[in-house]
């Protein structure tokens, strides 16, 4: 005489959770985070390019360059630039890429969203422009402002 534990509903209760557990062992059942998302520029994983050098030759850069007439010295903003330190932007979404996407592209007026800031913001730092190195730095230094 045969016995077919799969008629028992109790058996097949069981499987099904074993089944299941294993399955979704080691994954994440929450919705991926969109990358503009506050929750994603609060991320604390740092990227690669973002290092201790990286960081204080941007840091000079930063003060060594225009950056500092329109953002002022402490990063915390003034008439030409907004605040870099405060983790509210408009113009970008906070990650390091795209800092070095606005370094590298400028701001025009016509695409600046804070009319309380009335100048452009030059490609690639102005005039001279930055080596696409030097706009990494910057943008590494940028980025730490925010992520310490």
């Amino acid at each position: 005489m045969s016995y077919n534990f799969l008629r028992h509903p109790a058996v097949l209760l069981i499987a099904a959770a074993t089944i299941v557990a294993c399955h979704s062992s080691g994954t994440s059942t929450a919705a991926p985070t969109p990358s503009g998302s506050a929750a994603a520029r609060a991320s604390s994983a740092t990227p690669s390019a973002v290092t201790p050098a990286s960081i204080a030759l941007g840091d000079s850069i930063f003060h060594a360059r225009g950056c500092r007439n329109c953002h002022g010295p402490d990063a915390k903003g003034r008439a030409n630039g907004p605040d870099l330190t405060s983790g509210h932007f408009l113009q970008v979404n906070g990650s390091y890429d795209d800092f070095v996407r606005i370094i590298t592209n400028g701001v025009p007026v016509a695409a600046i969203k804070d009319t309380s800031h009335k100048r452009a913001m030059p490609v690639r730092g102005g005039n001279p422009p930055l080596s696409d190195d030097q706009i990494k730095e910057v943008a590494a230094f940028v980025w730490s402002l925010n992520h310490k």
